[in-house]
């Protein structure tokens, strides 16, 4: 017996041996098929991520012009508007409409009028060259844009910097009086405690602008602060 319990001890440590290195074996394959699996995962997540953000600012860009869309505008103006409130700084607003542009689209067709968008949309982007600023489309042929610690000077030089601006790229419109596209802008600013609301601003310079249409197209116009 003990012979057999001498014999048998060196099998049994051998096939426990064994089985210890098969466990081992097993084990590292379950750890690298585990990182594996989370690597693949983390990428996933990551490319996800990407593309979540992708999607993010397609919602928030016009896809004619690539500037800000509205409603890119609405949060970024609410934003700047709090800042404005807090810190006491100035915050300008510019309305911007081109001047008979469904003329225009009438008789150069919606590609052209494609076209024109963009380049008023360039003149816009280079004005708007600050952190804070912002350029967006508000909708059809109608612009902002956003100027902060910009004081009433400062934004109306900004709106004539534009307006000749995009005179001067003498975009032919046969209907229009100079026979080329032009733009009216409205302009206003919250310097003090002018208006209690973001809104009021907007409305503000929307009238500015409307005025600056009834009064002949191509010009700009200053808010007046009215009472809502």
């Amino acid at each position: 017996m003990r012979l057999l319990l001498t014999l048998a001890a060196p099998i049994v440590g051998a096939a426990y041996a064994l089985h210890v290195r098969r466990l081992r074996r097993s084990e590292r394959h379950l750890t690298e098929l585990l990182e594996h699996r989370t690597a693949e995962l983390l990428e996933r997540t990551a490319q996800l991520e990407v593309a979540n953000t992708a999607l993010e600012e397609m919602a928030t860009v016009d896809p004619v012009t690539g500037l800000a869309n509205r409603r890119r505008f609405d949060v970024f103006f609410q934003q700047e508007w709090q800042r404005s409130r807090r810190t006491h700084q100035p915050l300008s607003l510019l309305m911007i409409d081109i001047d008979h542009f469904k003329a225009f689209n009438d008789r150069y067709g919606h590609p052209r009028g494609d076209e024109c968008l963009q380049e008023v949309a360039s003149v816009l982007r280079a004005a708007a060259h600050r952190p804070a600023d912002l350029a967006c489309r508000y909708g059809g042929e109608e612009f902002t844009v956003v100027l902060a610690e910009t004081g009433p000077t400062g934004a109306f030089a900004v709106a004539e910097t534009v307006r000749t601006a995009i005179e001067s790229l003498r975009i032919q419109n046969v209907d229009a009086p100079l026979g080329v596209i032009t733009v009216s802008i409205g302009v206003g600013t919250r310097s003090g405690e002018e208006y209690d609301r973001a809104a009021d601003l907007i409305t503000a310079c929307d009238r500015a602008l409307y005025e600056a249409k009834n009064s002949g197209r191509n010009r700009t116009s200053p808010a007046l602060h009215v009472e809502a």
